[in-house]
């Protein structure tokens, strides 16, 4: 009796068939999507560990290169540090993130010199744009 209604059963859904337009597709997101819609915390160790060390001080990036983005050195080479738009925009002014030039790289602002950053690799999501904006409005903390 079992092995019959598991047959019938069987049968019954076979035929029954999908509207392949209504069909649900499961697309899981990147861990960087993932990691992007967690917890954003807009200080100094969230963009180190979520942004630079995932996107920007990597091999043959800005661990060799100026400004270094490697734990440890970032803060002070970004933190009015010398940017190639002058010494009016410094890589990260404090309190004034349209004016900071790494953060103009980081959405492709118009005027900058060269390519939004990270080169080569997907945008910064929202979520860390925004934490990175917050930071350097709240002065650009060492926290």
């Amino acid at each position: 009796m079992r092995s019959v209604s598991i047959l019938l059963l069987s049968v019954l859904l076979a035929s029954c068939g999908t509207d392949k337009s209504t069909d649900m597709v499961f697309d899981p997101s990147s861990e960087d999507e993932q990691d992007a819609n967690q917890n954003v915390e807009a200080t100094f160790t969230f963009i180190q560990e979520a942004i630079f060390d995932r996107s920007c001080a990597t091999s043959g990036c800005h661990t060799t290169t100026y400004p270094n983005l490697s734990a440890g050195q970032s803060h002070a080479a970004i933190v009015n540090g010398a940017s190639s738009a002058g010494p009016n925009q410094p890589l990260i002014k404090p309190g004034d993130p349209d004016n900071s030039y790494l953060f103009l790289k980081t959405i492709g602002a118009s005027g900058i010199l060269g390519n939004r950053m990270p080169l080569g690799r997907p945008a910064l999501s929202d979520a860390h744009i925004a934490a990175l904006r917050t930071w350097i409005e709240r002065g650009a903390p060492n926290d």
